[in-house]
């Protein structure tokens, strides 16, 4: 009997040890404080996760407030931190009409002058129903992570720009603290506030 409990005991700490490696909505890498910024852009969490079925492509989700899909020049984007390099992905959503609406993307941080070599397209999808943003991304594009590798240094954002001084770069300078001071509320989210998220550790 005592050897039996033991058993199950040590396979319910191995199970608990596999959802925290795993990440999931329910046990992201990375949190943040709600309300503060736009629903549309406020970001709830970011995890990372594999699929056995799909061991060639590392999954990323960002859960948020409020999703608005229509609103123009929202940017999403999850950053980490893999083998000395620094890596995110991102969604531009709104920046051109048409097909184009949506673009996911990856690439290393910052982007230098290897941005074409290094900033790749990518699948995607954001779900309106429930705010969650997914990005596939093949492991081949960053450096191919193995089983049991480390990806350190999570973090990310969310931001809308406005017009085209928004889309020049200039709306966190300017209209971000005029419509902060107007409304009571930021144009950008950083998750975690400060710091880093925790590591996430490559599964297949």
């Amino acid at each position: 009997m005592r050897n039996k409990i033991l058993s199950i005991l040590i396979s319910s700490l191995f199970i608990t040890s596999l959802n925290v490696l795993a990440g999931d909505i329910n046990d992201p890498e990375i949190t943040d404080n709600e309300g503060d910024a736009f629903g549309y852009i406020d970001i709830e969490s970011v995890w990372f996760y594999k699929d056995e079925d799909n061991s060639d492509i590392l999954f990323v989700s960002m859960k948020i407030n409020d999703p608005v899909y229509w609103h123009f020049q929202q940017t999403f984007a999850v950053f980490w931190k893999y083998n000395d390099i620094k890596y995110f992905c991102v969604l531009h959503l709104g920046f051109d009409i048409g097909e184009n609406w949506t673009k996911y993307s990856v690439g290393r941080h910052p982007i230098n002058d290897y941005y074409d070599e290094y900033h790749r397209n990518i699948t995607g999808s954001y779900s309106i129903s429930d705010g969650v943003i997914t990005w596939e991304i093949p492991k081949e594009f960053i450096r191919d992570p193995e089983k049991s590798d480390v990806l350190t240094n999570t973090w990310s954002n969310a931001f809308r720009r406005l017009g085209i001084i928004g889309r020049a770069g200039f709306t966190r300078y300017i209209l971000d603290a005029l419509i902060f001071r107007i409304f009571g509320n930021s144009m950008w989210d950083y998750a975690p506030d400060s710091g880093y998220g925790e590591d996430y550790i490559i599964q297949y």
